[in-house]
């Protein structure tokens, strides 16, 4: 089972706990950031507290936007209580930038990422503080021009949205069972176990090969009418999807299909206009990995 971290931070230090996120899901860790899970029209309250019910830890991003913010203060609150009943979960304060110590946080040794060339050391620490041995294969090396937040920026200035749950990071469907797959994403299997989700900004397509996901494809609807022989790239449509780029091999480019591979797991990525007229979409497979 993967451990669970509910990052509790402010709106203003998104930048960085995007990075965050993103570097801890690559160690295994899965990572709860707002904008990922919660949907219009939910309930703020109800899905942080559910998210702080489901995490084993609660890291607090300390900057002097957040120790000032009711939510972040809330959401503390309500971790450290549980914590103090008893309840399996740990508090653990992160310094991203000089900032005092809030009271409801004294007394407990903090994460210290104020040195951004120390970034490696101070994420290397904050992992084995959750009991789990640091991949340094695994950590996004490749600096802050070209890990996920500026992918997400390329994503927000080609007016894509940022697609939350289900759609964002639709690779982690791959290999899960279809009825997991199906409780994951609050879909049904059709007749043959394929799932397909809808919404006005995505059409995504889970495809089975027995019991098992082996195919997941995702339409980006306000990408259309896009043309076979026009040129497009391919970092705004990650970004909009919670992907690093920096994390994957350009394999092969045309016109109207790029081709990428992901060593880590093992997956073919393909971002493409399958159609004149239609959206761009991106392809996942792990069938056809390496070929």
């Amino acid at each position: 089972m993967r451990t669970s971290v509910f990052l509790s931070h402010n709106s203003a230090d998104k930048p960085f706990v995007r990075r965050l996120a993103s570097d801890l899901e690559n160690q295994g860790i899965t990572a709860w950031i707002d904008e990922a899970e919660i949907k219009a029209g939910e309930s703020l309250i109800e899905k942080i507290r559910n998210g702080i019910d489901n995490a084993e830890y609660v890291v607090v991003i300390l900057s002097p936007r957040s120790i000032s913010s009711p939510w972040v203060q809330r959401e503390v609150d309500v971790a450290m209580t549980q914590e103090i009943l008893g309840r399996k979960i740990k508090v653990i304060p992160l310094m991203l930038e000089k900032c005092d110590l809030p009271g409801f946080l004294l007394g407990k040794r903090y994460s210290d990422f104020t040195n951004e060339s120390g970034y490696i050391e101070s994420i290397s620490d904050l992992v084995k503080s959750f009991g789990i041995t640091f991949n340094r294969t695994a950590l996004d090396g490749s600096g802050p021009k070209d890990h996920l937040g500026r992918a997400i920026d390329r994503a927000s200035a080609k007016a894509l949205p940022y697609l939350v749950k289900p759609f964002h990071r639709p690779y982690q469907y791959m290999g899960m069972t279809v009825a997991d797959a199906a409780k994951a994403v609050n879909g049904t299997p059709n007749e043959v176990g394929n799932i397909i989700i809808e919404s006005d900004e995505c059409h995504m397509l889970l495809e089975a090969e027995g019991n098992f996901i082996n195919y997941a494809d995702i339409d980006i609807k306000n990408t259309a009418p896009h043309f076979q022989d026009q040129d497009f790239e391919s970092e705004p449509i990650f970004g909009a999807l919670s992907i690093n780029p920096a994390e994957l091999e350009f394999a092969r480019k045309k016109t109207h299909c790029h081709v990428y591979y992901d060593h880590r797991k093992k997956l073919k990525i393909s971002v493409l206009c399958a159609y004149d007229g239609g959206p761009l979409s991106v392809g996942f497979s792990s069938k056809y990995y390496g070929m």
